[in-house]
């Protein structure tokens, strides 16, 4: 026989485990990885559960292994559609979601079996919009590359508008796949996924949420296994970074923040780190270029962007992003050139990728 405390605790499990959470998954070409993905999401210890598999186009064999799935478990439902990219395929998932809260799972990477669970209890506890939990970088061979974690707490809007700045160069806010939404924020908000940022899309899309937000709660708990693929969209050198720099920094300076002191301080940390990618990553670490090619390209590069007068030296960015906004100021990017070549910044870049 129960008593009433027991009783109590019966009753308020079963209202958390009520709560449908849907979670979407963009799938392209990830034959090799895809049912390891939707493995995690099935056997989760959270059972209601709609499981929303968006083939965004694929040429491989990825659309019959989400239609097999999709015969073996009821919960699962697939959105075949053009290819669009990561943004078209997250906005179709969440026009067909219908769960309580979203989750937006990568289709190369994998959870914790019981990771859902412990956000929503987490998200109903503190009756907070959003949950941020952390996560390991794994490569391909299934070494660790590194493991984050932010903590455990709640906070309003206010107090987390005072350690935005902290958080995005932590790498806890600005991905879109360690958090659970709750998703009438979302829609009420009427913010989609902008399928014209081809960069940074998931820290654009928390960005344009974050007004909405009324509690943040962080989760201290490693839910999460993000892969290193060796081809992966953040280590290739296409031109797509670079071409995209002027509309990036448009559309970060116009998103709105209601404290204006800290949209200044972290847009300019944004728009440097942009600027920072596009000159190591598609230029310095190229290695057809000469140094004279790379230094010729990088001022270039910098003349195409229309919003360097809104950067600024801010002490608390990290050393790197100063060398840049000096060598901006200055107009003489080659020490910046210097300190990327003879420092450690390939291999922290890389992990923080």
């Amino acid at each position: 026989m129960f008593n009433k405390t027991e009783t109590i605790d019966i009753n308020k499990e079963n209202k958390i485990m009520n709560k449908k959470v849907s979670v979407v998954v963009p799938v392209y070409n990830v034959e090799q990885y895809l049912e390891k993905c939707i493995e995690s999401i099935i056997n989760q210890t959270y059972e209601d559960l709609e499981i929303i598999l968006v083939d965004d186009g694929s040429t491989d064999v990825s659309p019959s292994i989400c239609d097999k799935w999709k015969d073996l478990d009821s919960r699962i439902i697939v959105v075949h559609k053009e290819n669009g990219g990561l943004s078209s395929a997250r906005n179709a998932g969440l026009e067909v979601s219908s769960g309580e809260y979203i989750m937006f799972e990568d289709s190369d990477d994998w959870l914790e079996s019981d990771i859902i669970e412990k956000c929503v209890e987490k998200i109903e506890e503190e009756e907070s919009d959003l949950v941020i939990f952390g996560y390991r970088k794994v490569n391909e061979e299934g070494l660790i590359l590194g493991q984050f974690t932010f903590g455990d707490g709640t906070y309003t809007n206010s107090e987390m508008a005072s350690q935005l700045h902290q958080r995005i160069i932590e790498m806890s806010f600005g991905y879109a796949w360690n958090k659970l939404y709750r998703l009438n924020v979302i829609r009420k908000a009427g913010i989609k996924n902008d399928e014209r940022v081809i960069d940074r899309e998931d820290l654009y899309f928390n960005l344009c949420l974050f007004n909405h937000l009324t509690k943040i709660s962080f989760l201290d708990y490693v839910g999460y296994y993000y892969l290193q693929r060796k081809a992966s969209l953040l280590h290739n050198k296409d031109d797509s970074r670079i071409n995209s720099l002027d509309s990036f920094c448009e559309k970060m300076s116009n998103i709105d923040i209601m404290n204006q002191e800290i949209k200044s301080k972290v847009i300019n940390m944004i728009l440097l780190h942009y600027i920072s990618d596009c000159l190591i990553k598609n230029i310095i670490w190229n290695k057809k270029l000469k140094k004279r090619e790379k230094l010729q390209l990088m001022n270039s590069t910098i003349n195409k962007c229309n919003y360097l007068d809104k950067l600024y030296y801010d002490q608390d960015n990290p050393k790197y992003l100063n060398v840049l906004f000096n060598g901006i100021k200055n107009d003489n990017l080659k020490k910046f050139y210097k300190y990327v070549r003879l420092s450690g910044l390939k291999r922290i870049i890389t992990e923080r990728s």
